[in-house]
């Protein structure tokens, strides 16, 4: 080796290093900004979905694959882990929508709940530690080591079994589901069993505000508010109430996400042929109480930095963007721009909500929304409330005293339906 190479390879190495190390931040950053896209996508701004993809594939184009190559396997792993072995097979979708679900659940009515035999490989199962653990010899004698023991309440009756599935639907309405999914037997006690069915509908329909009741005083109401009167209607069949009957639900909140395009102006000397297109995001929320009393908003805030001020007892009656940064002492809540409005709803016994805010974002208008209750992914979960009419009434107001009681219609063109958001800290009174 020459002496000019000598003196020129201790230079070479100490290169490669920052080189490799700059393409591993590189790719980092990309992901990240691969993860903020996805993120953005899944809560509905486009907008912003798009700028934060070009910059990740700007950094490396090949950032899909890296990402799910990272992610991809670790999320099945938690997926399996959560839900068990099977969460992550595919399901023949039309093999599950032939499934008739009640003669599914009516087929469980006999099974008996039975402890798994660690002599059995056939009830072999990853979940079943103890029955992995008992046929191992540790001693080296071919013997089945004692297993755990079975808890004592795999004998309880099925009348126990019910009245605790009723205290988790009163309490806890997803930990009565989840309970109901976790075998044949409880599947079929959760959700086949009519007093189930009939406690589900007690805790729903008498919270409900009806549009025919308005005015009317005393218990002969139009639509009375004891379910037991409407059963005959239904068969008298509770399920087949809660699946047809419309409701609205207090335990989370109705969000629209709406994206349109709008097309600007082209920057001057600019030769391009086309002008330039951006795409607006905005959201509505909409939050029902069971007295008849709702809240909402139209900002473009997103529903994580939403659903945690949105409520009646917000004293501001606005949302902050940075609320943990804020000393809400300080807010003066006329100068903030998502103002959180509160209104009257009701809902009619063909599904029709009507929603009223009298003190809007324009203090002449009087603003009426009328939504129809749909069913959301085919299933009869009553979930989505879809857009019928939206206008305003004008009120007497200094000044336009002659225009009172004339109506405004509004465009629905960009308007998007409501689907409904569980919220775990959501109650009936906050």
């Amino acid at each position: 080796m020459t002496r000019d190479a000598m003196l020129e390879q201790p230079l070479e190495r100490p290169l490669e290093q920052p080189l490799h190390h700059e393409k591993k931040s590189a790719d980092a950053r990309a992901v990240q900004l691969f993860e903020k896209a996805i993120e953005k996508e899944s809560h509905g701004s486009m907008s912003d979905a798009v700028k934060y993809y070009r910059e990740a594939f700007k950094l490396n184009e090949r950032v899909d694959l890296i990402y799910r190559k990272q992610t991809v396997p670790q999320a099945l792993e938690k997926l399996r882990d959560e839900e068990g072995k099977n969460a992550s097979r595919k399901v023949d979708e039309t093999k599950l929508k032939a499934i008739n679900v009640d003669d599914l659940l009516l087929s469980f009515a006999n099974e008996t709940p039975q402890a798994p035999d660690p002599s059995n490989p056939s009830q072999w199962d990853e979940g079943h530690v103890a029955i992995k653990f008992a046929n191992m010899g540790l001693d080296g004698e071919d013997r089945v080591a004692d297993v755990k023991p079975v808890s004592p309440l795999i004998k309880l009756p099925s009348e126990v079994w019910i009245s605790v599935l009723q205290i988790l639907l009163w309490q806890d309405p997803e930990a009565w589901f989840k309970f109901g999914i976790t075998c044949k037997r409880n599947a079929f006690l959760a959700f086949h069993t009519s007093d189930i069915w009939r406690q589900l509908c007690y805790s729903v329909y008498p919270k409900q505000s009806y549009e025919e009741n308005v005015g009317f005083l005393g218990r002969n109401l139009p639509v009375p508010m004891d379910p037991m009167v409407m059963l005959p209607q239904y068969n008298n069949v509770w399920k087949q109430m809660i699946r047809q009957r419309p409701f609205l639900k207090f335990l989370g909140c109705y969000i629209s996400v709406v994206n349109y395009y709008s097309e600007g102006g082209r920057e001057e000397l600019s030769t391009s042929l086309r002008n330039p297109v951006r795409t607006i995001t905005y959201y509505r929320y909409l939050r029902f109480y069971p007295n008849g009393a709702c809240v909402m908003a139209l900002t473009r805030l997103e529903p994580g930095v939403v659903v945690g001020q949105f409520s009646r007892a917000n004293k501001l009656r606005c949302l902050l963007a940075n609320p943990e940064s804020r000393d809400v002492t300080k807010v003066n809540p006329s100068v903030e721009p998502h103002k959180i409005f509160h209104g009257r709803w009701t809902l009619s016994t063909e599904g029709k909500v009507h929603v009223t805010v009298d003190s809007g974002s324009v203090p002449y208008y009087q603003f009426h929304y009328e939504f129809f209750v749909k069913n959301l992914g085919g299933i009869p979960n009553h979930s989505k409330l879809a857009w019928d009419t939206f206008y305003a009434i004008w009120k007497e107001y200094p000044g336009s005293e002659e225009r009172a009681g004339e109506k405004v219609e509004f465009s629905l063109k960009n308007e998007k339906d409501f689907k409904f958001s569980r919220v775990r800290s959501y109650r009936e009174d906050n």
